[in-house]
C-alpha cells in the first residue's frame, strides 16, 4: 500500500521544521516579538494545513500511518502550539472567547502528538500543559490535564483525525 502525496507540490518537512525552529528561536525564545512570530508561524501553518487538506481531498481519506505522516504530525502539533501561543500573547486583555479558543487549540495540539507517552514528547507536552493551566488560570490542574492526554496515548491515526479537526480553524 503506497501513500499518494499531491505531486504538484510535496511538502519538504525538513525545510519547514528548520524555518519553524528559526522563527521560534529568533522571535519567541530570545526576543518575544510575538507579532512577527505569529505572522511567520501562521504562514508555515497555512502551508501545512493546505498540504494536509489537499492530500485528504485528492485521496478521499485521511493519510495512512507511516513515517512521513508521523514526521508531519511532529511538526504540525508544534505549529499549532506556537501559533496559538503567539496569537494569545498578542491579546492585551484576552476575552473569554479568546481563552476558550486557545484552550481548544492547545488541547488539539496535544492530541496531535503521536505516541505522546514517549520520552521525546514529554518536555513539549509539559509546555502545552503549562500554557493550558496559565490560560485557564486553574493552578493544580496540571497533573489532571497531563493524565487525560497521556491516557489517550494518541495513536498516529487518532492524531491525523485531530489535525483534521484543528485544520478547520485555519482553513481559508
Amino acid at each position: 500500500m503506497s501513500t499518494k502525496i499531491p505531486t504538484e507540490k510535496s511538502l519538504n518537512l525538513l525545510q519547514l521544521k528548520e524555518q519553524m525552529d528559526e522563527i521560534v528561536f529568533n522571535y519567541i525564545d530570545t526576543s518575544s516579538k510575538w507579532e512577527i512570530a505569529y505572522s511567520k508561524i501562521n504562514e508555515l501553518l497555512q502551508i501545512a494545513v493546505h498540504h494536509f487538506e489537499r492530500y485528504v481531498e485528492v485521496n478521499g481519506e485521511l493519510p495512512k500511518e507511516n513515517t512521513y505522516w508521523v514526521l508531519f504530525l511532529n511538526l504540525g502539533y508544534k505549529l499549532i502550539y506556537f501559533h496559538t501561543i503567539s496569537d494569545y500573547q498578542l491579546k492585551e486583555q484576552p476575552s473569554e472567547a479568546d481563552k476558550k479558543r486557545a484552550v481548544e487549540l492547545l488541547t488539539l495540539s496535544a492530541k496531535c502528538i503521536p505516541n505522546v507517552q514517549s520520552e521525546n514528547h514529554a518536555e513539549f507536552l509539559e509546555e502545552i500543559i503549562k500554557s493550558l493551566v496559565h490560560i485557564q488560570e486553574e493552578q493544580g490542574k496540571q497533573n489532571e490535564l497531563k493524565k487525560v492526554i497521556l491516557d489517550l496515548n494518541n495513536r498516529p491515526c487518532d492524531c491525523l483525525q485531530s489535525f483534521l479537526e484543528a485544520s478547520k480553524y485555519y482553513s481559508n
